[in-house]
């Protein structure tokens, strides 16, 4: 989908284009590949000079999404050029997004010529203002404990709750699974923080509270911490009215880009639930994700699946494979979570050895990466587990090309395990995998069930290859190690 995006924007249709892509460029991964599907700046930076306002507006929003330092240089050479005021605040908070700080700093918001221009004016300066407040240097203050215990809502990545709960049992946390959070009480939020599982946490404030600045404020009392962000969810009237009224209300001062806590507000017809999620806590739950690549897996999800994985091995120790490693998320996750013997990952691309290889060192991993496709890869002892992010056919690839794919991958999957061993299987590619799964008469299907994924409703398919006879001389306790076909 963003392939065809980025091509359309040397055609009629590059507004169009531009605004999907922005919407793309909201997650980590969409501005992943939206940078490995532009490959340069040529065609953006021709943009610039568009006759169409929309079309150089839209433009702006895109290259601020992307965060580049190195389009400074361009975004400045078009603030000298841009005379319609309704594309100058995109233009101005995509120059804070690329760090050009001289450039706002030297900027004079035009003076406003009556009643018409009065809006535009006031959009103006309230963009510069937030645009300069990335580079207040100010530190934020480390939050590791609350004044008093609390209630804490854990949330697992769909489907993952149990996964989670366990893991906050082991920390020391009696929780209750509420759908797909874990309702804790405790003040040491930075334990709290040690859940490889949790893709966040938040503290409930008050439901059914009054849709009203007043009645909002009121109900969220202190902030906790004293810099916070308003994070307004589910709004369909005038979203920045009602934030600039809700903030004049508030204790603490807001900031859009350097923030202690965030107030979120989920909004329901008449009514909203209130939390606060704080920004604050140390988290150091990851130290190997130093890179990533297009489609990467979270690591909450990667450990909630390893976590799933290892409730099939108990302690015992176990080789694990991905044949469709990526950066390494899901191996650095078993490592952590499973009592590990042997740890490799497969991926044909060379980057994304490259990245997983940098992320191993940087977390101290024993984890081993080759650079091999999947079809023309013989393993000389199979694993007892393999789990795998697999190739989702929208944001990698085509459903079309994993047809092909997945068909050769699941009639070679019984090779890459030993006798008895489990396959861990992750994809959006749902139908297609199943089907093919249970087709195959060397695997027990064991279970299925969705998860989420960046806006997807991926599955999680298990099965397990069936015992046979084991040969002669076979040593059950070597690890994995691997040919070329």
């Amino acid at each position: 989908m963003i392939g065809r995006l980025v091509e359309n924007l040397t055609t009629e249709a590059a507004g169009e284009a531009l605004s999907a892509l922005c919407s793309e460029a909201k997650t980590k991964q969409g501005r992943s590949e939206i940078e490995s599907a532009l490959s340069g700046r040529e065609t953006l930076y021709a943009l610039l000079n568009s006759d169409s306002p929309k079309v150089r507006k839209n433009t702006y929003r895109l290259l601020g999404a992307l965060e580049n330092p190195d389009d400074a240089k361009a975004l400045e050479q078009a603030l000298s050029c841009e005379t319609t005021l309704f594309a100058v605040p995109s233009l101005l908070l995509a120059l804070g997004s690329v760090g050009a700080e001289d450039a706002l700093r030297k900027y004079t918001v035009p003076v406003s010529e009556g009643p018409e221009t009065d809006k535009h004016i006031a959009a103006i300066t309230a963009a510069l203002d937030k645009a300069l407040q990335r580079f207040d240097r100010s530190e934020r203050e480390r939050l590791y404990r609350l004044p008093a215990a609390r209630e804490i809502l854990c949330f697992a990545p769909k489907g993952f709750s149990g996964q989670l709960s366990e893991e906050l049992d082991a920390l020391g946390f009696s929780g209750k699974i509420e759908g797909d959070a874990v309702r804790i009480v405790t003040a040491d939020v930075s334990r709290v923080y040690r859940a490889d599982c949790m893709i966040e946490a938040l503290l409930p404030i008050a439901k059914d509270v009054p849709l009203d600045p007043a009645a909002i404020a009121k109900a969220a009392g202190p902030c906790i911490g004293t810099r916070y962000r308003i994070e307004l969810r589910g709004y369909l009237k005038d979203r920045a009215r009602f934030i600039e009224r809700l903030k004049g209300r508030l204790d603490g001062s807001n900031s859009a880009s350097n923030y202690d806590c965030e107030l979120r507000i989920e909004c329901r017809n008449t009514s909203a639930d209130l939390y606060w999620k704080l920004w604050n806590v140390p988290d150091e739950r990851y130290p190997w994700r130093v890179g990533t690549i297009p489609a990467s897996i979270h690591p909450a999800t990667a450990s909630a699946l390893a976590r799933y994985a290892s409730s099939y091995f108990g302690q015992k120790p176990i080789a694990v494979f991905d044949p469709f490693c990526g950066s390494g998320s899901l191996l650095f996750a078993a490592e952590k979570t499973c009592a590990c013997k042997g740890l490799l990952g497969v991926d044909q691309s060379g980057n994304a050895i490259e990245i997983a290889r940098k992320n191993a060192k940087a977390g101290g991993s024993r984890a081993r990466f080759v650079c091999r496709d999947i079809l023309r890869f013989t393993a000389q002892q199979g694993a007892d587990l393999l789990l795998s992010n697999m190739p989702f056919g929208n944001r990698v690839g085509s459903h079309r090309e994993n047809e092909q794919l997945y068909e050769r991958f699941v009639r070679r999957l019984p090779n890459l395990l030993r006798d008895g061993g489990v396959a861990v299987l992750h994809t959006a590619d749902g139908r297609l995998l199943e089907r093919l799964l249970k087709a195959n008469d060397r695997l027990t299907f064991l279970q299925s069930f969705r998860t989420e994924a960046g806006g997807l409703s991926p599955w999680v398919f298990t099965v397990q290859k069936a015992e046979s006879k084991k040969k002669e001389g076979k040593n059950e306790h070597e690890g994995i190690a691997a040919n070329a076909v």
